[in-house]
């Protein structure tokens, strides 16, 4: 990580500015392992392999929900582990308390996740290459995506729920050769992978941050562009992320997302009931009709909802004028 960003980023919890309190590795001038604070509230964030880990005391740095459905299937098998979600049987959020947000066997887990070997094995792997060759059957939907967010024509580029990068690298290559590209997603690992396909294609513009957009660490009205493939759409809190996404993009600027229901690409391995009862309790979309109509509510304008073979694209762009500037401010 290296210390120009710290202007761009905000202490998730209070949301005041964040400043390096110690480094334990460098290299290059980048902070590899080391430690932020925040001055204001005391909070302090770890750096792991150059990524600043930035969630609130008590988050781990993982995807939540596939966590607590892989966990709990693992015991009860799938059907009843979204059948528990859904009634509410399982708690979710887990209100336990995790520390630290990555431990030391993530962080060596995470290095090799960005390794060469790694990759080697991750390109045999039949399952990902089948995932590899999907996303490339969706281009179109991708293109229909950088055209809605103006991605050709952003500086400051925010990728919500990066995974494993599926999305990244073609990103950085539409975008302008001197743009800032950003990572964003709560599991430490999948950027880690993320970070290694950077690595390989040898860009130097993209930063990866680990942060919960519920309470995204950023600066306000920080991006040009904000998008999301296969991120924000298919998972719990769609409408407090929105919110969230609506505080970080400049005034008049441009948001756009792709996916497919969740509830579609499960249908067989539950009931459908339990599946739409699960995405109800925890605010994953089920119809993407109504998306658009949660977009304009929060503030967002020009709202459009196209469909590209199976994959449904979101748009919107945050307000200019000064009434509604002020109340995203402050909100």
């Amino acid at each position: 990580m290296k210390e120009a960003i710290l202007e761009k980023l905000r202490c998730p919890r209070c949301r005041e500015q964040i400043s390096v309190w110690n480094v334990t590795e460098e290299d290059g001038g980048e902070i590899v392992e080391g430690t932020l604070a925040c001055h204001a509230c005391g909070g302090t964030f770890p750096v792991h392999s150059t990524i600043p880990i930035l969630l609130i005391p008590g988050r781990r740095a993982v995807d939540e929900f596939a966590a607590t459905l892989g966990r709990e299937a693992q015991k009860v098998g799938f059907s009843k582990a979204v059948q528990s979600l859904a009634d509410g049987t399982v708690e979710y959020p887990a209100t336990r308390a995790f520390e630290p947000a990555a431990t030391a066997a993530e962080v060596r887990e995470g290095r090799y996740r960005a390794s060469e070997s790694f990759w080697e094995t991750f390109s045999r792997n039949r399952l990902v290459q089948q995932q590899q060759n999907a996303i490339a059957a969706h281009l179109d939907a991708m293109e229909e995506m950088w055209l809605r967010a103006e991605v050709n024509f952003a500086d400051t580029v925010l990728d919500v729920g990066t995974g494993w990068g599926g999305a990244l690298v073609p990103l950085v290559e539409r975008a302008p050769q001197d743009a800032m590209i950003c990572g964003f997603d709560t599991a430490f690992l999948n950027l880690r992978v993320a970070q290694g396909q950077i690595e390989r294609a040898q860009y130097d513009n993209v930063v990866f941050v680990v942060g919960d957009c519920l309470n995204p660490p950023f600066r306000e009205q920080l991006f040009d562009a904000v998008i999301s493939w296969f991120g924000i759409g298919r998972i719990p809190g769609f409408s407090d992320y929105l919110q969230g996404i609506l505080r970080l993009l400049g005034p008049g600027r441009a948001f756009s997302c792709a996916w497919t229901p969740l509830v579609n690409d499960l249908d067989g391995l539950a009931s459908q009931a339990d599946l739409l009862g699960m995405a109800e309790r925890l605010d994953i979309p089920t119809r993407p009709d109504e998306t658009a109509g949660f977009m304009e509510a929060i503030g967002f304008e020009e709202v459009e909802l196209t469909t590209v073979g199976p994959i449904f694209v979101l748009s919107g762009r945050a307000p200019v004028s000064e009434g509604n500037l002020r109340g995203l401010s402050g909100s």
